[in-house]
């Protein structure tokens, strides 16, 4: 009986309500919601069934550690040494040659997010052939980040390289080392995210200095000779580097081309006998990466120079083919 009559009230009111608006012709406002509806309706604004999760425009950061698998190095032939040649550019004889690293790999660091990334690699490598030994310390880096659409960067590198006994005379020995460092800086266009699909191109400018010096070892002579100076060349550089990337499900292929001028600071009088004034690298580098599992996969790294490879005159370089084993974060 309760409910009935409860019931009744409500469309009563319902009704008078109704016959006041048809009566009048004019929209009666209420600052109460009308009794009859109002408990039974719930506001379209709190209605979950229009909710959508909007999806994420941009990736998360990736850290990644790539370890290199039976790692090798193009470097500067010995007879370049021993010839006093190794600053003449690669016009004067053949620049490279290949040597295999001994002792615990140098992994790779690759830090990415859609608008910046990071890599840093290098360290103390140590080889040897048969003739001689190497030990050399080295570090290259890049970063690159992008406002917008422009993308500003630099990188740069230092190295050291000793070679014990490289000239074996009659009654002395001699030691060779190389220092070098060097960087640019460059600007750009950058066209999307460095995670999954874009491109870029970069124009850069810096400068690098190398030096190299020779210390005799005479066996008479019990104490250490002093190094002295067999070369310190200084080079301006310039550089375009165009790069795209495109990115699938579960693998992924970058391209990239760099051409790089090399000026000497110091123009050399006779370039047949001092080194050329001018040289220049052109080089075209993928990068594939597979990666079936979620944290785990593969990356393979291929170069092609198509000129002499002069940056051999101031650091050594990875081989023209590289396996690594990918660790991503």
């Amino acid at each position: 009986m309760t409910k009935t009559l409860c019931v009744v009230v409500v469309l009563c009111v319902f009704a008078t309500n109704l016959f006041a608006q048809t009566e009048t012709a004019l929209p009666i406002l209420t600052s109460k919601p009308v009794v009859g509806y109002t408990p039974f309706v719930k506001p379209v604004s709190d209605c979950q069934c229009f909710k959508t999760d909007s999806p994420s425009k941009k990736q998360r950061p990736v850290f990644s550690l790539d370890i290199p698998l039976s790692p090798s190095w193009n470097t500067v032939r010995e007879d370049r040494i021993k010839n006093h040649t190794i600053q003449f550019g690669g016009s004067a004889t053949l620049w490279d040659k290949t040597i295999g690293s001994k002792g615990w790999p140098i992994p790779r660091v690759v830090f990415a997010s859609p608008d910046l990334r990071m890599s840093v690699e290098g360290g103390v490598i140590k080889t040897s052939d048969a003739n001689f030994s190497r030990k050399m310390t080295q570090i290259n880096f890049a970063l690159d980040k992008n406002l917008w659409f422009v993308l500003i960067g630099t990188n740069g590198f230092f190295g050291h390289e000793q070679i014990p006994r490289i000239i074996n005379g009659v009654n002395f020995d001699a030691d060779f080392r190389r220092r070098s460092i060097g960087g640019q800086g460059w600007l750009g266009v950058k066209f999307g995210d460095f995670n999954r699909n874009f491109i870029a191109g970069r124009y850069g400018r810096g400068y690098i200095r190398t030096d190299g010096k020779i210390r005799f070892v005479v066996p008479s002579i019990v104490e250490e000779l002093d190094w002295f100076s067999e070369y310190l060349e200084e080079f301006k550089t310039e550089s375009i580097s165009v790069e795209g990337k495109v990115k699938a499900k579960w693998i992924s292929q970058s391209v990239r081309a760099d051409w790089v001028k090399y000026n000497r600071v110091v123009p050399s009088p006779d370039p047949l006998r001092f080194g050329e004034n001018r040289l220049e690298d052109v080089w075209l580098r993928t990068e594939t990466e597979v990666m079936p599992f979620k944290h785990l996969g593969i990356v393979v790294v291929l170069t092609k120079d198509f000129q002499d490879q002069n940056r051999l005159m101031f650091i050594n370089d990875y081989s023209s083919a590289r396996v690594f084993i990918r660790l991503a974060f």
